[in-house]
């Protein structure tokens, strides 16, 4: 389903490991799949799972809005919004 969007950006893969820094809070996450469109808007489909894994599901959350300007670099955190810990780019 995910790669089939329009727009899809990822090849999808069916292993995923949480992106969040070992030791986080809460559920874990992995990016599934982007849309990123011709008219500069996205969607990004993020697999989430407890702590310990027995599910999963599927949401479009929006993405954390910080970028690395800090770093000089124009990149967006990697994260959902409102994700633990630091930003990753």
């Amino acid at each position: 389903m995910l790669e089939d969007l329009d727009d899809a950006v990822h090849q999808t893969e069916t292993n995923h490991l949480c992106q969040y820094q070992t030791g986080h809070e809460g559920e874990h996450v992995c990016l599934a799949q982007s849309q990123d469109r011709p008219d500069n808007t996205s969607t990004a489909w993020w697999v989430i799972w407890p702590a310990p894994a027995s599910s999963y599901r599927l949401a479009a959350l929006p993405e954390c809005p910080a970028t690395a300007a800090d770093l000089n670099d124009d990149s967006l955190c990697l994260h959902p919004k409102g994700h633990p810990g630091d930003h990753s780019w």
